[in-house]
C-alpha cells in the first residue's frame, strides 16, 4: 500500500542559513559530507533536499551539510507541507535506504517507523487480521525496505535492546553483527547492560566473551555451586561406550568462560578447509568431566589433576562438592581458572589449590603418601599432536620415547600419592587417565590406551574400569577420502582408563 501523498509540493531555492534542524535520528557521517561536497562542486546537486513549511529539514541532512561546507548561499528544496510524523517517517526511510548504518540503528529505525505508521492509522498492529483492508502488513513493510519477511523480523527484534544499551552500542563494531544483536535482544535488561559495560570499558574484546561473562555472573547465586542430580536421569544407564554432549549443561557455560577466552586462543590447525576455519586445541566437555567426577570419585574427596590445562575437571570437582588441586605450566591458565572458579563456583583457599609447576613430577607432594582420594586427568597428546606451550618441561613437546619415560615417572608418583582401595569395603580411590591415539605415516597407530595400560600394570595398578567416549570430530567430513586411500577409518573416540591400587 502507498502512503497518502502530502498536500503540497514545490521546489524553491532557500537560503542555507535559514534551514533548521531538529534532533536527528542518527549521527551525521563527516566523511560522507566531504564526499558529497566534492561531488556537488563537480556535478551540482542531483536531488533537492526536503524541508517542511517551517524550513525544518526532513530529508537530505548530508546534502545540506555539504552545501554549508562549500559555503553556498542557497540550496534547492522541496517544500513538503506534512505533519511532524511524516517528517520523521521520511527521515527514517532515507536512513534505511540510503545510509550505511549498523544493525542496531536499523532495528531502532524499523521499530520507530512502525510506531509512526500505527499512529497514522495505516499499520496493521501485530496480531491483527492479515486481510484487514487498508492496513500495511509486516511482509509489505519488509518489501518497502528491501528485506525478506524473516530478515525484517530479526532486525526489528534488535530494537528490543534496552535504550541505555542502544546508546552505548550504536555506531560500534559490535552493533554491525546482526545475530549478536538479536541474541542480546533476547536477554534481560540486566544481562544486556552487563554485556555493554564489559565491551565499552574494554574488559572484554569480543561480544562472545562479554556475553559469556555476563550470562554467568549470577550463576552462583541462582544455582549454587554444588550440582546434584540423578546419574541415570542425566546419562541413562552408564555403559562402556557413551556419548557426552558439549553444550547445554550449566557447567559447560562456566567452562566456556575459560575455553572460549580471547587470552587462551589455542589453535590446533589454522588452515582447516583451506583457511576458512580454525580447529582449536581439544577441550574436554564438561558433561564428561562431571560424569567422571560424580560417578567414580568419593564425595567430598580431594581430587588431583596434574595436567589441568583449562580446568574443566577442576570446575567439575568444585561443582560437585569435591576439593581440587591442579597443576599447569601456563600461568595464564591457572589465573583464569582461579578467577572463574571463585566468581561462579564459590572456590576458596580451602577447596582450590593451583600449582604453577610440573605436574609430572609433583614435587610439592614428594613427602606425601596415600594422600589423594582421586586423580583425574587429561594428559597432553602423544607425538606432539598439540602444542600447549613453549615450556621445555611440557610433556606434549617431547619425543615419543621421552613422553613414555615421563608418563612412567608420573604413574609412579600417582601410585605413591593415591589412597589404597578396598574391594571388600567398597572403597575405591581411582586414578583416571583420559587417553587417545596418534598416527605417524608409516609408523602406524600409536595407541595411548595400550601404552598407558602397560606402564600402569608395571607400576602396580589394576585396570578397574574402561569407559570409551564417542567424539564428533570436525575432520571426518574432509578426511574420509584420504582415510580410504590409506585404508584406515576415522578415529572418533577416546578412552578413560580407571586404575586402582589395592
Amino acid at each position: 500500500m502507498d502512503l497518502p501523498n502530502p498536500t503540497r509540493l514545490e521546489v524553491v531555492d532557500i537560503k542555507v542559513s535559514n534551514i533548521k534542524s531538529r534532533i536527528r535520528l542518527r549521527t551525521p557521517d563527516e566523511n560522507k559530507i566531504k564526499e558529497l561536497a566534492d561531488s556537488i562542486r563537480t556535478c551540482g546537486l542531483l536531488h533537492p533536499i526536503t524541508v517542511d513549511t517551517e524550513n525544518f529539514i526532513v530529508a537530505g541532512f548530508h546534502r545540506w551539510s555539504a552545501y554549508k561546507l562549500l559555503g553556498y548561499q542557497t540550496i534547492p528544496c522541496i517544500v513538503s507541507d506534512t505533519s511532524a510524523l511524516y517528517n520523521k517517517l521520511k527521515e527514517i526511510d532515507e536512513n534505511l535506504k540510503r545510509n550505511e548504518i549498523d544493525h542496531l540503528e536499523i532495528g531502532v529505525h524499523i521499530r520507530e517507523r512502525e510506531n509512526i505508521l500505527e499512529q497514522l492509522g495505516v499499520r496493521m498492529k501485530r496480531g491483527g487480521n492479515q486481510y484487514s483492508t487498508g492496513m500495511i502488513t509486516t511482509t509489505e513493510l519488509a518489501e518497502q525496505v528491501g528485506m525478506s519477511n524473516k530478515m525484517y523480523r530479526l532486525k526489528r527484534q534488535i530494537a528490543d535492546i534496552n535504550p541505555e544499551v542502544q546508546d552505548l552500542l550504536i555506531g560500534t563494531e559490535w552493533a554491525k553483527n546482526m545475530m549478536d544483536m538479536v541474541k542480546l535482544s533476547r536477554e534481560s535488561d540486566d544481562i544486556q547492560k552487563k554485556v555493554a559495560d564489559l565491551l565499552v570499558t574494554g574488559q572484554c574484546r569480543t561480544f562472545k566473551r562479554a556475553y559469556a561473562v555476563a550470562s554467568m555472573e549470577d550463576y552462583r547465586s541462582v544455582y549454587g555451586y554444588k550440582i546434584d542430580f540423578d546419574i541415570q536421569e542425566r546419562w541413562g544407564i552408564p555403559q562402556s561406550i557413551m556419548r557426552f554432549k558439549k553444550a547445554g549443561s550449566e557447567l559447560q557455560k562456566v567452562c566456556n568462560l575459560i575455553t572460549q577466552s580471547d587470552e587462551l586462543d589455542l589453535v590446533k590447525r589454522p588452515d582447516f578447509m583451506k583457511g576458512q576455519s580454525n580447529i582449536p586445541v581439544y577441550g574436554m566437555s564438561a558433561d564428561l568431566a562431571e560424569f567422571l567426577i560424580s560417578y567414580y570419585t568419593p564425595k567430598d574427596g580431594l581430587v588431583l589433576d596434574q595436567y589441568c590445562g583449562r580446568g574443566t575437571i577442576g570446575l567439575a570437582c568444585l561443582a560437585h562438592g569435591r576439593k581440587f588441586i591442579g597443576y599447569d605450566l601456563a600461568k595464564k591458565n591457572l589465573d583464569l581458572i582461579r578467577d572463574v572458579a571463585t566468581k561462579h563456583l564459590g572456590a576458596t583457599e580451602e577447596n582450590l589449590v593451583l600449582h604453577h609447576s610440573d605436574g609430572t613430577l609433583l614435587k610439592e607432594y614428594e613427602n606425601k603418601t596415600d594422600y589423594f582420594d582421586a586423580i583425574v586427568t587429561d594428559p597432553p597428546y602423544c607425538l606432539k599432536a598439540e602444542k600447549y606451550s613453549n615450556d621445555e618441561r611440557e610433556l606434549g613437546n617431547r619425543s615419543h620415547e621421552e613422553y613414555l619415560s615421563l608418563v612412567r615417572v608420573n604413574f609412579e608418583r600417582c601410585y605413591t600419592l593415591i589412597k589404597t582401595s578396598n574391594f571388600e569395603e567398597k572403597l575405591f580411590y581411582p586414578v583416571i587417565f583420559k587417553v587417545s591415539h596418534g598416527r605417524k605415516q608409516s609408523e602406524g597407530i600409536t595407541d595411548m590406551d595400550f601404552d598407558f595400560q602397560m606402564i600402569a600394570r608395571e607400576v602396580g595398578f589394576k585396570l578397574w574400569d574402561k569407559l570409551t567416549n564417542q567424539l564428533h570430530t570436525p575432520f571426518a567430513s574432509v578426511n574420509f577420502q584420504r582415510n580410504y586411500i590409506h585404508k584406515c577409518v576415522q578415529k572418533n573416540y577416546e578412552v578413560n582408563l580407571v586404575f586402582c591400587k589395592f
